[in-house]
């Protein structure tokens, strides 16, 4: 009997984590790779080509795309970037289409102000906003709902690991954000053709994570941001908190509930999503849906954390045991990763510093820690914060984690980063 096919489209990311498990548990990993979509330089280091069976290359020919992957009769086809959202959706419905999302909301699902309005249509609350490729109209929104003078967000409908986000600390200087971001490329290669205007949300934010089968949705783990602001960008990460599933305390469980609501209005039936949401003093308001693993290796943190994963569970589904996939988790270790951030760019000279974590009492481990020699991007987004690393620190008790990560700023501000190199 021959093994299940389990196609990954752009296998970037978390998502390139995924073919060694679909290996171990007996299926076939094949990677699609998209030759003429987006570069996605960033993320192409993650790609390991001989952990999969099969490599397919797309040249923009969908249908002869559908022929090659449908010769190896796939048993399930997703993808682990935003940007492969609308291939995943052609081939799926062409070959799994009983493993597929909802096609006529993929749209929703990749366009930031669509999304928006799909949760709209639905009866969830969202932030105010307005999508525009005319200055002009968004000057008349901002007049018309009455946000003259107030904190505006502006960025990419299409944006990805806020990449070209910026902000506009009391409506200043947006216009100039706007035709930043207008017919640009972004460092994924990604063309701006619109631009999103919303209003800037305050409060605390967090990200639920899931993974979907048949429409059901089962939660594996839910993370709370600590984001610092740097400069006109919208913020960078100082660190990321895992929670407890627990339905009924007064943040986390209506959290829950309009993550969940988020995904059946984005029409998200199928495999992994990373839901952003914004805990305001009015309730839940959403940031976006990522339909698609957590980044950054997230997964991996979150089985320290539990003991699963959005990636085992994964492979639970494609192993055809999704019918017994959990509705939540089980907090088994408090897990903080702390970013190590830069705040000026040029050549690192003295990290060896940052060798004292290694001995704190919640000390786990580092991923990518910036080395002495290093040439280093001031920490202003998702891809500049992970040229320094981040430390991971896991203990029974939360407090401890707290004390180390004090520990950890301490050195960080002792790094020399040389801007002359």
């Amino acid at each position: 009997m021959s093994k299940p096919v389990v196609a990954i489209v752009q296998p970037y990311s978390s998502g390139a984590l995924l073919a060694p498990l679909l290996r171990e548990a007996g299926m076939s990993p094949v990677a699609v790779m998209d030759c003429v979509g987006p570069a996605l330089e960033p993320l192409r280091a993650a790609h390991v080509p001989e952990n999969y069976d099969v490599i397919i290359n797309h040249h923009g020919d969908a249908e002869e795309t559908i022929r090659t992957l449908g010769a190896l009769s796939p048993t399930a086809v997703m993808t682990s970037v935003d940007m492969a959202l609308h291939l995943t959706q052609r081939l799926a419905d062409a070959l799994t289409p009983g493993e597929a999302n909802v096609s006529e909301l993929v749209d929703a699902r990749r366009h930031k102000y669509r999304m928006h309005q799909a949760l709209a249509a639905a009866g969830l609350p969202v932030a105010r906003q307005i999508c525009a490729t005319d200055p002009a109209e968004v000057e008349a929104w901002i007049e018309r709902e009455g946000l003259a003078g107030r904190d505006l967000v502006i960025k990419p409908s299409s944006s990805a690991g806020i990449v070209s986000v910026g902000r506009a600390p009391g409506g200043q200087g947006w216009r100039e954000h706007f035709d930043a971001i207008l017919g640009h490329r972004d460092k994924n290669g990604v063309l701006a053709e619109d631009v999103l205007v919303m209003e800037h949300l305050t409060g605390t934010e967090y990200a639920v994570d899931t993974v979907s089968h048949h429409g059901r949705h089962s939660v594996t783990d839910i993370i709370r941001y600590d984001r610092a602001q740097y400069g006109d960008g919208i913020a960078v990460y100082n660190a990321v908190e895992w929670m407890p599933y627990a339905p009924d305390d007064p943040v986390l469980g209506p959290l829950m509930e309009y993550a969940l609501a988020a995904l059946d209005a984005v029409g998200l039936r199928q495999w992994g999503a990373h839901t952003e949401i914004m805990m305001t003093e009015d309730g839940p308001r959403l940031l976006e849906v990522n339909a698609r693993f957590a980044g950054i290796g997230h997964p991996t943190l979150t089985e320290i954390a539990t003991g699963e994963s959005q990636l085992t569970r994964t492979v639970d589904v494609c192993a055809g045991r999704g019918g017994e996939l959990p509705d939540g988790f089980t907090l088994r270790r408090n897990v903080l990763a702390v970013f190590v951030k830069a705040y000026t760019s040029g050549v690192v000279r003295n990290a060896e510093i940052l060798d004292e974590v290694r001995s704190l009492p919640s000390f786990h481990s580092t991923f990518r820690l910036v080395s002495t020699g290093d040439r280093v991007e001031a920490s202003t987004d998702i891809h500049t914060s992970m040229t320094m690393g981040y430390i991971t620190l896991a203990h029974e008790r939360s407090e401890q984690l707290y004390e180390d990560r004090d520990v950890i700023r301490k050195l960080e501000q002792q790094l020399i980063i040389d801007p002359e190199g």
